[in-house]
């Protein structure tokens, strides 16, 4: 894994070294239940071939884990699930463990899995971030739309398509929108917060009769955006400030992840983690370098 690692990435024989004490670290950690140092490494080399360089793998390798541990996925579906919101977002590496937390907490705080927020965001983060609308902003809206029934992919591509509509509305739509008052943009061209837009929104189709308001919202976002403009619309703002506080509860993803931890289950896992990383430190150099869990720059030598 190491040489793969370092033929993927072209890390120094200094970042192996850092790559592999920060798998060893992480397949010792027993907050992290039933992680090897070899699943630490596999995650990071994910990491890099997603994009990130060395050492913002390394950096996100932690939250990358507690994410694969809080939803119970292989360190390789973390990893890419974390990369590509890194990257949509043009976050650091060491911000692996916020992107974690939001999926957890948001899990905890909706109706849908750690799974179904992620595919939702993989298909809504790109035109999101491009809007301007920050990640804690679109988890927010894609928990709200989760409750509502509206989850996974479907939720994102919904949130997406409401979004495109709002940053370049139809000639129809910009006429209703005109008409509304609602402002998109503020006065240097920048896209106003999702929260913003919502209340201008809300507070103007608030005072149409509902033929008026179904008519003006059907213009404006068509019929796939206008499921997930209706359902956060209902939610209002003070909807989505509660789930804005929900979702961005600091610890989330660690602590589904120490929880893995509880009952016989959990200890097993502990001691096939800590047993594992040990096994494989107690091996000569060249099954070391075949089972990837040390640094070239270390040798051992067992007796005969």
């Amino acid at each position: 894994t190491l040489a793969m690692l370092g033929a993927v990435t072209g890390a120094t024989g200094r970042q192996l070294g850092q790559l592999s004490d920060m798998a060893i670290q992480l397949g010792a950690d027993t907050t992290l239940p039933g992680t090897s140092a070899v699943q630490a490494a596999q995650g990071m080399m994910e990491l890099a071939k997603a994009g990130l360089s060395v050492d913002a793998s390394i950096a996100a390798a932690r939250g990358t884990i507690q994410l694969a541990r809080a939803a119970n996925i292989s360190e390789a579906e973390a990893a890419t699930i974390a990369a590509n919101a890194l990257n949509a977002y043009g976050l650091q590496g060491n911000q692996a463990g916020m992107v974690s937390d939001l999926l957890a907490a948001s899990a905890n705080a909706s109706s849908g899995s750690i799974q179904d927020m992620a595919f939702a965001l993989r298909m809504s983060s790109a035109v999101a971030a491009t809007a301007g609308v920050s990640i804690q902003d679109t988890v927010t809206a894609i928990s709200l739309l989760a409750n509502a029934g509206l989850q996974g992919s479907d939720a994102g591509t919904s949130l997406k398509t409401m979004l495109i509509s709002l940053q370049a509305p139809s000639k129809d739509a910009a006429g209703v929108l005109k008409t509304l008052g609602i402002q998109i943009y503020d006065n240097k061209g920048q896209m106003n917060s999702l929260p913003s837009i919502l209340a201008q929104l809300g507070g103007a189709t608030g005072k149409l009769t509902q033929e008026q308001k179904a008519q003006a919202l059907q213009t404006i976002f068509g019929t796939d955006a206008i499921r997930a403009a209706n359902i956060l619309l209902k939610a209002g703002t003070a909807g989505f400030t509660e789930m804005s506080g929900a979702v961005n509860k600091s610890g989330a993803a660690a602590d589904l992840a120490s929880a893995q931890n509880a009952g016989m289950a959990g200890a097993v896992a502990v001691a096939k983690s800590t047993l594992g990383t040990e096994y494989r430190l107690l091996q000569p150099a060249s099954v070391q370098q075949a089972r990837v869990t040390l640094s070239s720059r270390v040798r051992i030598t067992v007796a005969p």
